[in-house]
């Protein structure tokens, strides 16, 4: 990953050394339907229609409040110093909680 990742945006403020784990997606709030993945914006989402990209990933573990899709913390791991409490079960197909 380079300086100039279009996925960079600040996130180290908030990010750099925090703990995830792996769940499936809930609302944080009350009304809210969904999250993005703080890196690439991919949707996370309970939906089972097909219109989220993820129901399942990575969020932080100590506030439930931050998500990552799995591309993302796989990319931005070691420059972000993530630790991971728990992993996803591996798939045969790869396609790892994602919906579509």
């Amino acid at each position: 990953m380079t300086d100039e990742d279009w996925r960079l945006s600040d996130q180290e403020t908030y990010l750099h050394g925090r703990k995830f784990r792996w769940a499936a997606w809930w609302p944080y709030r009350d009304g809210w339907d969904h999250d993005h993945c703080d890196f690439c914006f991919a949707e996370i989402s309970a939906d089972t229609t097909g219109h989220a990209d993820f129901n399942e990933a990575w969020v932080t573990a100590d506030d439930g409040y931050h998500w990552i899709c799995p591309q993302c913390l796989e990319d931005f791991r070691t420059r972000f110093a993530f630790e991971v409490q728990a992993g996803p079960p591996r798939e045969p197909s790869g396609s790892i909680g994602k919906l579509r």
